[in-house]
């Protein structure tokens, strides 16, 4: 069985399919992944040349499966108003080139929602380490989202395993970030007995999802 990785910074072991993410200013130290997102993650955005990596961006978006991952983050001390420019500038880039779109979301799950309603998106988003409450999740999920569960619901996160077990499954994602020592499968093994569905059953059900969204994972299979 193959498990997929909604979100990793780290390359796929056995038997998993994950979805590597790759800062666009070191994109080409790991161009050989099977499947991977791009972009300039919002806490980079005073350490990078925007121009520089847009322009890096642009040229490698037929070498991508996803644009990201990119987002708004209320806690860092960057301009709220500059985050939502390159946000914006990056879902530009998904709706152009039928990309998804990974999102890295604190605190802002309502001003995430309100630009992909004023920017009248279509392509899927995922938004990546869901923590949000069940109102949350049903919200976004109503508007295209899918949501990608790891660390918080792993370390006893009481209102993201609500959320998790309230939400229509055929939205929900499994993910290990960018914690090295995190097993896809350890993700999957804890989920299975949460949601009381046999772990065989859920790895199936998550790739199958996974594959209309990334069409290219059928000929990876």
């Amino acid at each position: 069985m193959i498990y997929f990785n909604a979100h990793t910074h780290h390359p796929s072991r056995e038997n998993e399919l994950g979805l590597r993410n790759n800062f666009i200013q070191s994109f080409h130290s790991i161009s050989d992944e099977k499947l991977q997102s791009s972009g300039i993650h919002p806490w980079h955005i005073q350490e990078v040349d925007i121009a520089a990596c847009f322009d890096e961006l642009t040229q490698v978006i037929h070498q991508i499966d996803a644009v990201g991952e990119c987002g708004l983050d209320r806690v860092i001390d960057v301009d709220w108003e500059h985050q939502k420019e390159i946000f914006i500038r990056h879902i530009d880039l998904s709706e152009k080139h039928h990309l998804p779109l990974i999102i890295h979301s604190v605190r802002s799950y309502p001003d995430v929602l309100q630009i992909k309603k004023q920017q009248k998106c279509v392509q899927p988003w995922v938004i990546h380490g869901f923590t949000g409450n069940t109102q949350t999740a049903d919200q976004l999920i109503k508007n295209g989202c899918y949501l990608s569960f790891g660390t918080q619901f792993m370390n006893g996160h009481k209102k993201t395993i609500q959320a998790l077990l309230d939400v229509d499954p055929n939205y929900v994602f499994f993910e290990t970030d960018d914690d090295a020592e995190l097993s896809i499968k350890t993700v999957y093994k804890q989920a299975s007995a949460l949601l009381k569905v046999e772990e065989d059953e859920l790895i199936s059900q998550k790739l199958e999802i996974a594959s209309k969204i990334f069409p290219k994972i059928k000929g990876l299979l």
